[in-house]
């Protein structure tokens, strides 16, 4: 027990040394974010390291709470964690998602071979969540970034945007019953008696709705008196409900 003592003693001397500018995770990130920035690294990207980083803060305060009060490894495994997470984070930052995953699961390999020595089954499962935890936020800023790329790759430039155009586009489906309308047409061609038996709207309402939703593009009529039809301009508005609707779910 003195070896094993000594030894812990030793190993926490040099992680103090390490560690001895960087104290909590906030101080990692204050010190990381400036460094980021002064590299001209994008907004979006330092916000998703602040979210990560915010959240692992909260993993690493739940386990420090449950570390058994009495185990001789307790500083030095704390630590180990720490920094672990530190490296992780400092990855994932300078050289994106996919070397921070492959950081992680390195630590996560040598947390496997070293199982054995942890006297606390409870412990040692709270570490490994930080790690679980750790490698779902990466794998999710890494499908947000390569999400707005997309984005950016079809759309282009922004500053093409027409401020009054695109205002009312969006006006016309800012109304639920436009909605419904762009949701029956989905499924087919109707006509107008259709339309008025699924909407339970009649008469003029019906039909200023409808001229709205021609005018803007997003349904079309065959022929004076034919039947309405959802033009690919309104699909791909009701496509982009559904995508919005996705984002805003949380994920589990």
């Amino acid at each position: 027990m003195n070896d094993l003592n000594a030894r812990v003693d030793e190993i926490n001397k040099k992680l103090d040394e390490l560690l001895r500018r960087v104290n909590t995770l906030q101080d990692f990130l204050l010190q990381l974010s400036t460094a980021l920035e002064a590299a001209n690294v994008k907004a979006v990207e330092r916000e998703l390291l602040s979210q990560i980083a915010v959240e692992i803060d909260e993993e690493l305060s739940s386990f420090r709470r449950e570390r058994p009060s009495n185990c001789p490894l307790r500083d030095l495994c704390t630590r180990r964690v720490e920094k672990a997470a530190f490296r992780v984070l400092q990855t994932f930052a300078y050289k994106g998602a996919d070397d921070a995953l492959k950081e992680l699961r390195g630590h996560v390999e040598a947390v496997g071979k070293h199982a054995e020595d942890c006297p606390s089954d409870g412990c040692l499962k709270s570490a490994v969540r930080i790690f679980k935890v750790l490698e779902e936020l990466v794998e999710h800023s890494k499908q947000t970034v390569a999400f707005r790329r997309e984005i950016f790759r079809q759309w282009g430039n922004f500053d093409e945007i027409d401020e009054e155009e695109v205002a009312d586009m969006l006006t016309s489906i800012s109304n639920s019953m436009r909605i419904k309308i762009l949701k029956i047409l989905s499924k087919g061609r109707k006509n107008y008696v259709d339309i008025e038996r699924m909407t339970g709207m009649r008469g003029g309402h019906l039909q200023f709705h409808l001229r709205n939703l021609i005018d803007t593009g997003y349904v079309t009529q065959e022929k004076p008196k034919g039947k309405y039809l959802i033009t690919s301009k309104g699909l791909k508005v009701l496509k982009l409900m559904c995508e919005l609707k996705r984002e805003k779910e949380p994920t589990l």
